[in-house]
């Protein structure tokens, strides 16, 4: 698995939090370079476009990017190599797809508010429109993680047989073990699968065929595990709802980040997939959001 070349972190505030210390960790693992952008966020009207230069800038920009500057200078281990640049906007939504495709990183990190269901439901905030619009693996991190992971448990579905699907599968995978590569950590793989209601209301008499589709499910998350060299011990297959098995799981296991797709059928203004989204606002760690390969 090759190493990340460029990794790009985004701050909206002058603070030493875990996203900063993991960014730093996970570009000087892999050699890469690592991007510090600063977003100032304003209300003000009238700022420039994304590419073009204030011929003003506010006090408050000014403040927020040289104490930014100041800190990352302050933080950053010898040896790191590192870019930095701050921005001074009232419209995210434009400004934060455009810095990425510009810069063009393997991999997006941003801290998670303490409190994080209102940055997340205001379509205007960073959070939102990153979770929304990254076409890279976005990695959120929230205040109490350490640097380096240790355990990453990757949630796919093997439930739906379509080639969309399949490919976001494989997608995920990918993106785990590429996080767990600097940082010499360990890959979960884990499919929760849901029994048809029928069986449900009659465990005992509908047990003989709850276990054919148990074991019909199974057949494709065994051959995506093999596909990957997952080791037996790290594959969970587990019949529940999706959010309390994984919230379950992370303690359990140790678990540092959790690996999930993001689901988008009708543009980014639509919402995403309920699970990954409700994971987000409750995260009990670090959450890394992949797009599906086809996505716009």
């Amino acid at each position: 698995m090759s190493p990340y070349r460029r990794i790009l972190l985004v701050m909206t505030k002058v603070q030493a939090h875990a996203a900063m210390h993991r960014a730093m960790a996970l570009a000087r693992a892999s050699g890469a370079l690592l991007h510090v952008l600063g977003i100032h966020a304003t209300t003000e009207p009238g700022l420039p476009e994304p590419g073009q230069q204030a011929s003003q800038p506010s006090a408050a920009f000014a403040h927020f990017s040289a104490g930014l500057k100041a800190l990352l200078d302050e933080q950053a281990p010898a040896g790191l190599h590192t870019t930095f640049e701050a921005l001074e906007s009232s419209m995210a939504r434009n400004l934060v797809p455009a810095c990425i495709a510009r810069f063009a990183p393997d991999l997006v990190i941003k801290g998670l508010p303490a409190s994080r269901v209102p940055g997340l439901n205001d379509k205007s905030s960073v959070d939102h429109v990153l979770l929304h619009t990254s076409k890279v693996p976005l990695l959120l991190v929230p205040a109490e993680a350490r640097a380096m992971p240790a355990n990453i448990l990757v949630a796919v579905d093997v439930a739906k047989a379509d080639l969309a699907q399949q490919a976001l599968n494989h997608a995920l995978v990918e993106a785990g073990r590429q996080l767990a590569s600097p940082c010499n950590g360990q890959v979960h793989l884990l499919s929760v699968y849901d029994l048809p209601l029928a069986m449900l209301a009659n465990p005992d008499l509908a047990a003989p065929w709850a276990e054919q589709v148990r074991e019909s499910l199974q057949l494709p998350f065994d051959e995506l595990a093999d596909i990957h060299g997952i080791p037996y011990a790290q594959r969970h297959f587990i019949e529940g709802a999706p959010l309390r098995v994984i919230q379950s799981l992370v303690p359990t296991l140790k678990i540092d980040v959790v690996v999930v797709g993001v689901v988008q059928p009708r543009r980014w203004a639509k919402l995403i997939g309920d699970t990954t989204e409700r994971l987000v606002n409750h995260a009990p760690c670090s959450v890394l959001t992949v797009r599906p390969p086809s996505a716009d």
